[in-house]
């Protein structure tokens, strides 16, 4: 599994594990996948969930321009280019119209104060957190209307309430051997 793919389906999983203590419907409440299918079909999969999509990846340039010096790996020989500090910007869309519009409001709230609380993830209170990255730091990342109409139009989905974050300093060297 890729370093982006399992560092989401990691924070996909607790916040999952935490709306799951309000909502106890037998199925996940968080999904990580795209809100409509590439004709702009709503994926079934997704609605009355809060869906968790990638939407933008960005180079973190002053992080990346202090670590120039290569890396020399001992288990192989040779010298690896240094990583490519990445942030991940991860929209959270409450997926819930109709009668439960109002339930995606209470789930965007809920996962707004989730990641209030737990701004910052590191090995001790994410295990499974990947061993190349120190620590994954959340910031709430406001876009302004024109932003976030291009943002949902890029998506291909209708507005609903939806939470942007960045997702800091993500040391990324995909192992390609």
């Amino acid at each position: 599994m890729s370093m982006i793919q399992s560092t989401l389906e990691l924070i996909r999983s607790k916040l999952n594990d935490r709306l799951m203590v309000e909502d106890r419907r037998g199925e996940d409440a968080v999904i990580l996948s795209n809100i409509v299918d590439l004709n702009g079909v709503p994926f079934p999969d997704a609605q009355d969930k809060v869906v968790v999509c990638l939407a933008n990846i960005q180079h973190e340039e002053i992080v990346s321009a202090q670590s120039t010096d290569p890396v020399v790996e001992r288990e192989r020989p040779g010298v690896l280019p240094p990583p490519l500090y990445i942030d991940l910007f991860v929209l959270f869309y409450a997926n819930f119209s109709g009668l439960r519009y109002r339930d995606g409001l209470g789930m965007i709230s809920q996962t707004i104060a989730y990641f209030q609380q737990n701004p910052v993830f590191t090995h001790d209170n994410l295990p499974s957190l990947d061993p190349r990255i120190d620590k994954l730091r959340f910031e709430f990342t406001s876009l302004d209307l024109s932003s976030l109409h291009c943002l949902m139009q890029n998506m291909g989905a209708k507005y609903l309430p939806s939470a942007y974050y960045k997702v800091r300093l993500i040391p990324f060297r995909e192992d390609m051997g």
